[in-house]
């Protein structure tokens, strides 16, 4: 009788959390779209592809240099690598926010800044004691675009004009993942669904001339699509001291790899050319339209891409990492025709220690905070003027035990993007990142006496 009614209890317990984790994930969904109207300016750069990509590393490894293949946590999500999630001892929440500073350099500085909540993710571990497979669940930002820039012209046939580009929107991604381990060797999968828009707009106006029509051409970019990336890793003890009872002192070694194939993704596209007048009571005031078009069927190809990288240590002492990812944006397309892009790369190398690991011992905490710092180089995947733009940067982060029911972790990225080329804009940024992780908050068992 005492087991069926804990059994009750259970289910019960479980349908109230699992709800709970629903609303969360509602209330994420809203803020998401709350930043897409309210976002800041972001780099001129986003103009290019689908936007500024967003990166998908979470808020822990996030301060090693963005070591994701090989990355693995108890009480961690990296989403990068869902083999990942079979290392995984606990159900585990995530709420990560961010915070980003941008400078452009050329022949004046332009500064901008923006923030908001970054990514959302849940992890179950149904059983604890095998730790054999996970289930993750998530949402989080695919890539966004916000610029404005102004050209302006003395033509001999038209005279004096003015072109303003402009673009704003967002893609987000939303997931669901799973792993499975045996033996050391993990694998694991994460299935999502992308969807957004982008809105571009350019605006010729006449300021000089008070009886000509301005002009402008306003494109909508609607996203729809499934979207899935595969992931495994590989672990083995090295070394084990038998006269040393201390599990710290044990090294293993981990591979990991992850990708994804090249994928045609559906989007529809919406574009009209207008002529229009300013009014100062009830603003633009559109004329005649050119040509319109509206929800055009159109395919987008979304390039392979694929990252591989080895670790060696302990998550309870130290671990040091170095990663490579790869993406072939060389065959990326577009209805859009904005830009032709690059193959991008970059190599990351990544450290963390822990001095303590100890969740007990409260006289010594700051011997039982995660310390990591971390670096990459590599080339992005826009093309300016025939030449690729590289990209360097250091990272550090920290992460803030309490006790066994979370952590919260805090990791910075200061970086440039441009390379030394006078004729291109060189980009000096910093990101801070912070990642709330909850772990065995909701999914405790209850136990009747």
């Amino acid at each position: 009788m005492k087991k069926i009614f804990a059994s009750l209890f259970n289910t019960r317990t479980f349908i109230m959390n699992f709800r709970i984790l629903a609303m969360l994930f509602v209330v994420q969904f809203s803020i998401f779209n709350f930043q897409s109207v309210f976002a800041q300016a972001s780099s001129p750069y986003s103009r290019y592809g689908l936007g500024y990509v967003r990166s998908t590393v979470f808020s822990a490894n996030k301060g090693m240099g963005e070591l994701a293949a090989p990355y693995f946590s108890s009480v961690n999500i990296n989403y990068t690598n869902p083999a990942s999630y079979a290392s995984l001892t606990r159900t585990t929440v995530e709420i990560g926010a961010n915070f980003d500073g941008l400078s452009i350099v050329k022949d004046s500085t332009y500064k901008a800044t923006s923030g908001g909540i970054s990514h959302f993710a849940i992890a179950f571990v149904p059983n604890p004691k095998k730790n054999s497979y996970a289930i993750s669940l998530g949402l989080l930002p695919y890539t966004n675009i916000n610029y404005t820039f102004i050209q302006n012209f003395n033509d001999s046939a038209i005279g004096a004009h003015r072109e303003v580009f402009s673009g704003t929107g967002s893609l987000y991604q939303v997931y669901a993942g799973g792993a499975y381990k045996v033996k050391g060797f993990s694998i694991g999968a994460n299935f999502g669904f992308l969807f957004g828009k982008l809105d571009y707009q350019k605006t010729i106006t006449f300021p000089d001339s008070l009886e000509a029509y301005s002009t402008r051409n306003i494109t909508n970019l609607n996203v729809k699509s499934f979207i899935y990336n595969i992931g495994i890793q590989y672990q083995r003890r090295i070394f084990h001291n038998d006269n040393d009872p201390d599990a710290r002192s044990d090294i293993f070694f981990t591979f990991g790899a992850y990708g994804s194939s090249g994928m045609k993704m559906d989007a529809k596209l919406s574009n009209r050319w207008e002529r229009f007048e300013y009014n100062s009571t009830y603003g633009f005031i559109a004329v005649d339209t050119a040509a319109a078009s509206f929800n055009k069927k159109s395919k987008i190809n979304l390039p392979f891409n694929i990252g591989t990288g080895v670790m060696f240590g302990n998550e309870r002492y130290w671990m040091a990492g170095i990663d490579f990812k790869f993406m072939n944006w060389k065959n990326f397309t577009s209805p859009l025709n904005n830009a032709r892009l690059n193959d991008s790369w970059r190599i990351s190398v990544g450290f963390q220690i822990t001095p303590k690991y100890d969740e007990l011992d409260k006289k010594k905490y700051l011997s039982r905070v995660q310390y990591r710092f971390g670096g990459y180089y590599g080339v992005s995947e826009i093309n300016v003027n025939g030449k690729a733009l590289t990209q360097a940067g250091g990272t550090i982060g920290i992460g803030f035990p309490f006790r066994s029911v979370g952590r919260l972790n805090i990791s910075g990225d200061f970086g440039t993007r441009g390379g030394s080329d006078k004729s291109i804009f060189r980009e000096n940024y910093y990101k801070l990142t912070f990642g709330f992780v909850l772990n065995d908050i909701w999914f405790i068992k209850r136990k009747f006496d």
